[in-house]
């Protein structure tokens, strides 16, 4: 066991790293840096028009003057400051400090909240609240309706529900959402235009545009799994035995099209984070989603690569989640694991 999570753990930190690598290429084959655009002309440093020893002395703070190879290793490992003090990197926990929040740590915009207020007001805060309403919305309405349409695959009902999840999957998000805004504020009224976010019920239509395309797969999926689990012989054999049509459904067809079920729902929920890039500026919302997205205009380096570790970090921890819950819910998928088949 003590080998499986050794294995795991290295894998996991292979493929962060590996992320972490292709998104520091990607963002310096942008040309200039924080400070002057792909024009090289100069950008406004806090609304101040900075002169070039200023630029060359925040190049020089900020270590983007060392080569490529030297400043990766920099972020990601750590290195040596220029009183010869070693400082540890992002395998520590230390993402750096954002280039245009005035010194402020990627950690303390992220993570801390206004002074006064609770962790749930931070800009995580935002987010993880959102994405939470979106997976309730994903969970109580993708499951529900593919276990609806797969007791009854022919009929009607079934037909109307495939429907809507096939077009609910071809909507982007940024045109369901505008599409929202305009229904829901100017034709219906029931919200304002410009979302009041203390008021909880102003969450409703970000968190269900967020939640579309998710719900569509989720009920794809438990529709393609609950069909292939109907179709065995011990359900047969169930219903032969006079079991109530409820207890076939929960005890032998539910239970062992779980896994499938859960193993695509864990990743389907943690890309709601990325979802959330488009959501947040589309509805102005405060969230991290809507500050990856202003780091990237502004160039900010270690915003960028702060938020791809969180990213990649949570998609690969909530895959192994996902395995141990299949693991622990399926005793297949245990056999499989003692047999060293993966």
């Amino acid at each position: 066991m003590l080998q499986f999570f050794l294995a795991k753990f290295l894998r996991m930190s292979a493929v962060v790293l590996g992320a972490t690598l292709i998104m520091f290429l990607l963002m310096h084959a942008i040309p200039g840096n924080p400070w002057s655009n792909y024009s090289e002309s100069t950008r406004l440093l806090l609304r101040i028009e900075a002169d070039e020893p200023v630029l060359n002395e925040l190049t020089h703070r900020f270590g983007l003057d060392l080569p490529l190879w030297r400043q990766f290793t920099r972020y990601v490992f750590g290195d040596f400051n220029g009183n010869g003090t070693f400082f540890c990197g992002a395998i520590c926990g230390n993402l750096g400090p954002s280039t245009a929040q005035r010194g402020r740590t990627v950690i303390d915009v992220l993570f801390a909240p206004p002074l006064g207020m609770t962790f749930w007001k931070s800009e995580f805060g935002y987010s993880l609240r959102l994405v939470l309403l979106g997976s309730i919305f994903t969970i109580g309405l993708g499951v529900p309706l593919g276990i609806l349409s797969a007791i009854k695959p022919k009929s009607a009902v079934s037909r109307i529900i495939s429907v809507a999840m096939a077009g609910l999957s071809a909507i982007p998000n940024f045109v369901l959402g505008l599409l929202a805004v305009i229904v829901a504020a100017l034709w219906l009224r029931i919200i304002p235009v410009v979302p009041y976010w203390n008021n909880p019920y102003h969450w409703l239509i970000p968190a269900a545009v967020l939640a579309a395309m998710p719900t569509a797969s989720v009920a794809r999926v438990t529709r393609a799994s609950l069909m292939n689990i109907l179709t065995e012989d011990y359900v047969r054999t169930a219903r032969a035995k006079g079991l109530v049509e409820v207890r076939v459904m929960l005890v032998h067809v539910l239970r062992n099209s779980l896994a499938p079920i859960i193993t695509f729902l864990g990743p389907t929920l943690m890309e709601m984070f990325a979802g959330l890039v488009i959501i947040e500026n589309l509805y102005g919302f405060p969230g991290i989603g809507r500050e990856y997205f202003e780091a990237v205009l502004e160039l900010d380096y270690p915003m960028i690569m702060g938020l791809t570790v969180f990213f990649s970090t949570g998609m690969i921890f909530t895959n192994f989640m996902v395995e141990i819950i299949c693991a622990v819910l399926d005793p297949r998928v245990r056999s499989v694991k003692t047999k060293g088949l993966f």
